[in-house]
């Protein structure tokens, strides 16, 4: 879980770094592929970010379901 974290940190930084430099480039520097490579980015992030919000829910339910047994045994 941590690795993903960081790998979500440094995909926003990289995220941020290119929307930088496509806006520094202005409308006629900017390549048709960078454009493609930064869509690619955008929608990595958010496949990523979806897997964290989901496996965090999964472990906040782990939790609460463990809390949940542990009272009914006693």
């Amino acid at each position: 879980m941590k690795t993903l974290k960081w790998l979500w940190v440094a995909a926003l930084l990289t995220i941020g770094f290119k929307l930088y430099n496509l806006v520094m480039a202005g409308p006629r520097g900017s390549d048709p592929d960078d454009m493609q490579s930064f869509v690619g980015m955008v929608l990595t992030f958010a496949l990523l970010s979806a897997i964290l919000i989901v496996m965090w829910a999964f472990g906040r339910a782990k939790i609460a379901i463990a809390a949940r047994s542990d009272r009914t045994k006693q």
